[in-house]
């Protein structure tokens, strides 16, 4: 069975750690992405998801696809709305049209638990969008997939930008811990390494053609969290 796979966004916080557990299952991975990754044996594209003619290259000979690129910082995406639609839903459509021409065997697409919430905002907006192209093009044209929704994703590499490392740095300094809010807002949170090992199990069978939640088994409250650190 040849196990050639593309991972985009694969020198991000999650993605690097997906590179790690499928090399650790001896799969030949190529990472596309707009730096460079974390590994430097393994075989690196520099670009955007939005350069068509160059997704179509990075597909060559390839045999599965990985999308986690992605603009995923939701303070940032407020400030640039127009960049993060056209790289969360257009650059997905790009690579899919790609993956289609290049007949993938299954395209695994990052997605996010929060979809599920009552309270949507553009980046979870963004993902919704792009799971029913995903979704579509399996109905069109045929093309497998397994869509992984994930909660909040905590551990090394990390842009340091969520609620437990932000408490963690500030407690290990003996500073007060702030929250926004009342403290009740629910949250998932998952090991990164835990996530990676599970976003693999995509390309078992029974994942075909899924919608696949990795998720703790218990939420916990903002306030809980900080008392717990």
């Amino acid at each position: 069975m040849s196990k050639k796979v593309l991972v985009t966004g694969g020198s991000g916080f999650i993605g690097s750690h997906v590179v790690d557990a499928l090399l650790a299952k001896k799969y030949n991975v190529t990472v596309l992405d707009i730096t460079k990754p974390k590994r430097k044996k393994v075989k690196f594209i520099k670009g955007s998801i939005l350069n068509k003619n160059l997704l179509q290259s990075a597909l060559k000979k390839k045999d599965f696809v990985f999308h986690l690129a992605a603009i995923s910082d939701v303070n940032k995406v407020k400030k640039i709305p127009i960049t993060t639609i056209s790289t969360n839903v257009l650059g997905t459509s790009y690579l899919l049209e790609a993956c289609k021409k290049e007949n993938i065997k299954r395209f695994i697409f990052a997605s996010s638990y929060y979809v599920y919430g009552k309270t949507k905002n553009l980046y979870t907006n963004s993902k919704i969008a792009a799971e029913l192209m995903v979704k579509n093009y399996n109905l069109l044209f045929g093309l497998n997939y397994t869509i992984l929704r994930y909660p909040t994703t905590y551990g090394p590499r990390n842009r340091n930008v969520d609620a437990i490392s932000i408490f963690f740095k500030r407690a290990l300094k003996n500073l007060d811990l702030f929250i926004h809010g009342d403290g009740k807002q629910i949250r998932n949170y998952v090991y990164v390494k835990d996530l990676a090992y599970g976003t693999v199990f995509a390309l078992k069978k029974r994942a075909k053609n899924k919608i696949v939640t990795l998720k703790s088994t218990k939420n916990i409250k903002i306030f809980d969290l900080t008392k717990m650190i």
